[in-house]
């Protein structure tokens, strides 16, 4: 009876992180559609601002009304702040990849965060990795070399971006690993969608001048900032259902959803490099996922 209880658990946990991935996706999807139409990255720090306050003030009021919001704790807790400004720095680059490079190609290069944060846990936390991981993550930055095709560069030096994204995903995820058992989940969520918001708020101030959304582009930047709290919603869900261990396979999810957007939505017809290194990435990614769940590294 346990065994059918933790099975079911772990199917939900499995739903909510595919619905987690689809909704972030989506909420990514929004975001290059409208810079887009305005045909300008400068315009990404006005989205994200706008969007920022949007999906900040809803994750307050949920805060409020659960009777959770403490700004004295949440002001004072300095290690999710931190965790909060990488969650920014990753956005920037990721946000500029995504403008330049189809969806899929974006998710692709991100993906390699879980084979990032293998090496470091080996370089930073002392972790032991042997040779099959090793050769794992040797697999993974094969896939990169074949998604980028360094000998054609069709998008240019664009990749750069999501790699960045990628080291700072992975640097996160392992300083995340060090500090679960200090902060509250939903003030983690707040947190982080409050730093963006201010980091990207920064920015505009080096902007001569500002660009106002019509009422359909300011309905699309409040859908975006509904689909991000839906996002974080699935999230929290997933990690109080299950252990990730057994979930964190199907982040892989989002090249899926990266590629059906990509192309239902803005013409992206994935390439094969794409294919071929993004089936490397990630069946070496889930070679290291299963072989740290075997041996008891990610809970």
């Amino acid at each position: 009876m346990e065994y059918l209880k933790n099975r079911s658990l772990e199917t939900q946990g499995i739903i909510y992180m595919l619905l987690c991935q689809l909704f972030f996706t989506a909420n990514d999807a929004l975001i290059k559609k409208l810079m887009n139409i305005f045909d300008n990255i400068y315009i990404l720090d006005e989205i994200v601002f706008v969007r920022g306050i949007v999906a900040t003030s809803i994750l307050g009021l949920i805060l409020f009304l659960s009777g959770d919001l403490n700004f004295k704790e949440i002001a004072s807790n300095t290690k999710l702040q931190l965790r909060g400004l990488m969650e920014a720095i990753t956005a920037i680059f990721f946000f500029i990849g995504l403008y330049n490079l189809p969806m899929a190609d974006v998710y692709t290069l991100l993906n390699l965060a879980p084979i990032l944060i293998t090496l470091a846990g080996a370089i930073f936390l002392g972790e032991q990795v042997g040779w099959r991981r090793w050769s794992a993550v040797i697999m993974g930055f094969v896939g990169v070399m074949i998604v980028i095709n360094p000998t054609k560069l069709e998008f240019g030096y664009y990749f750069i971006f999501p790699l960045i994204s990628a080291f700072f995903i992975a640097y996160r995820d392992t300083y995340t690993r060090k500090i679960k058992k200090d902060f509250n989940i939903m003030h983690a969520a707040f947190l982080t969608s409050l730093a963006v918001t201010v980091v990207f708020g920064f920015g505009m101030l080096f902007h001569t001048e500002f660009i106002k959304f019509n009422l359909v582009e300011f309905l699309i930047i409040v859908l975006a900032a509904i689909f991000l709290i839906i996002g974080y919603f699935f999230s929290i869900l997933t990690i109080r259902t299950t252990m990730m261990s057994s979930t964190s396979s199907f982040r892989y999810s989002t090249i899926i959803w990266g590629m059906l957007f990509g192309y239902f939505y803005f013409n992206e017809v994935p390439s094969l490099n794409m294919v071929v290194g993004a089936t490397i990435i990630v069946l070496s990614g889930l070679f290291i996922i299963q072989r740290e769940k075997k041996i008891g590294v990610r809970q």
